[in-house]
């Protein structure tokens, strides 16, 4: 049974509740403009916790409070309420789309964007900016240099679970749109490291991997790459 989301449109699992809000002037902050001629490296930041959003929607708060609670800048006493309620449901009250799913909300209805969860976690206090990259070089490179970056995905069937090599591969038809942290990145591989809120049943011990090549494809079909920067410990 698919779930009415926010935008008005339907995903085939709840928890595919990342909406699609794209802003003219993210163009303007562009994250080359602070690597600048660096090498692309390979890298992993560590990431301690796996949070699980249950059969909520709220892969937003999640995929962010992912970021604040990984390497560089470890941020400590945040838990799956805070993604919840602290990010998801007040990223809810500043995007674009009436109601949500925190108390009292009308209409009730799942779904927020990356950029919303963005504003909040700037407003709390946690990063000082944040900036965007548009490709998988540019993906690179954040993540290489940077720290984890948060993705907002189309999602696809063969997505729900990774292939018993340990890798997303995209097939079958689209499920819906995911929030989801990127904290690795191989040269070597030509891959991106993931980290999911599904827990860590998912996947190898709640990360996978992803070729390039697939990550480009669902960046150029709609996809978002959101580099914080300026992390702060509170």
């Amino acid at each position: 049974m698919n779930t009415k989301l926010r935008d008005g449109s339907k995903v085939s699992d709840k928890r595919l509740a990342r909406l699609q809000q794209f802003d003219a002037r993210s163009k303007a902050y562009p994250v080359m403009s602070v690597v600048g001629d660096k090498p692309t490296r390979s890298y992993t930041w560590k990431c301690d916790k796996w949070l699980d959003q249950g059969a909520d929607g709220a892969c937003v708060g999640f995929g962010w409070t992912h970021e604040l609670v990984a390497r560089p800048a470890v941020v400590t006493g945040v838990a799956a309420a805070f993604a919840k309620e602290k990010v998801y449901w007040e990223a809810q009250k500043i995007d674009p789309w009436e109601g949500g799913s925190y108390p009292n909300a009308a209409p009730f209805y799942e779904g927020t964007s990356v950029l919303a969860g963005a504003k909040i976690i700037q407003k709390l206090g946690y990063i000082k900016e944040y900036r965007w990259a548009f490709g998988v070089e540019e993906l690179a490179l954040a993540v290489g240099h940077c720290g984890p970056v948060v993705l907002g995905l189309p999602w696809y069937e063969s997505m729900f679970q990774p292939y018993g090599c340990g890798r997303l591969h995209i097939s079958g038809s689209m499920a819906g749109g995911h929030c989801i942290l990127c904290n690795g990145v191989s040269i070597k591989d030509a891959t991106f490291r993931l980290h999911n809120s599904w827990g860590r049943r998912w996947g190898f011990n709640g990360e996978t991997l992803i070729s390039w090549d697939d990550m480009e494809r669902l960046l150029h079909e709609g996809g978002e790459a959101c580099v914080p920067l300026g992390r702060r410990r509170l």
